[in-house]
């Protein structure tokens, strides 16, 4: 095969791959914005309330339930912000809720080691969540309800369900952009 027909054949294939791919992100995108808060915070009980401080259980799940790893360009989305916290990053794309992302996380704050857990979902809807975190985990309101920089910050503090623990949840609403960040932030337990 000459020079000009590898280099025809390679731009030809880049260019399908590119396009594959981009059809893939569409399907994934459509699916992601079809998902009730409902189905999201179900994820989110099973994947971290219900291992609440609990990093070895919640990647030994993710592993064994077949979540895939999370693409990296995705990581900001469920990524802690301190760098050295230990940090393990999944893509659910089958089960209830899915597609999502999740990730767990555990580092040092103030001597104490805690663990965070969080479900991420660029297109859903944020009202859903709350109505249902609300109604399935009795949440009630917020123990602190902020807008920062374009972002709304809610937390609840769940100490009856573990002490030191509280559920959080992002968005970015107040800008006018769906999608939310649920999480779960215990002391670790391991």
């Amino acid at each position: 095969m000459s020079h000009s027909r590898k280099l025809l054949y390679q731009v030809l294939l880049n260019a399908f791959l590119t396009i594959s791919s981009t059809a893939d992100a569409q399907t994934i995108a459509d699916q992601s914005a079809d998902v009730s808060g409902e189905t999201f915070v179900r994820a989110f009980l099973g994947n971290c309330a219900q291992n609440a401080g609990n990093f070895n259980q919640v990647v030994n799940a993710s592993k064994a339930l077949g979540f895939s790893a999370q693409p990296e360009r995705m990581r900001p989305l469920v990524a802690p912000q301190d760098p050295n916290a230990i940090f393990m990053g999944f893509f659910a794309q089958t089960g209830e809720g899915a597609p999502y992302l999740l990730g767990v996380s555990k580092a040092e704050v103030e001597g104490q080691s805690l663990t965070s857990c969080t479900v991420a979902n660029p297109y859903i809807e944020t009202i859903e969540v709350v109505s249902a975190l609300q109604l399935f985990a009795k949440t009630g309101i917020p123990d602190v309800d902020e807008t920062a920089m374009g972002q709304r910050y809610r937390v609840w503090r769940v100490n009856r369900w573990v002490q030191g623990a509280f559920i959080s949840l992002t968005d970015a609403e107040p800008m006018g952009y769906g999608g939310a960040s649920l999480s779960m932030t215990a002391p670790s337990r391991n």
